[in-house]
């Protein structure tokens, strides 16, 4: 039988799973586009 305590620490771990990737995605996202409209800038005033 489960208890409460094993329950806790079954969810957490995919909890945290699920917000590493939620913030790592989202800054390689906005590196990505940091680095795409700094060459569009770039490309633009050459």
């Amino acid at each position: 039988m489960i208890t409460k305590e094993e329950e806790k620490e079954f969810i957490k771990p995919k909890l945290y799973r699920f917000w590493n990737v939620l913030i790592y995605g989202s800054s390689i996202a906005i590196g990505v586009f940091l680095v795409y409209l700094y060459s569009a800038y770039v490309f633009i005033n050459k």
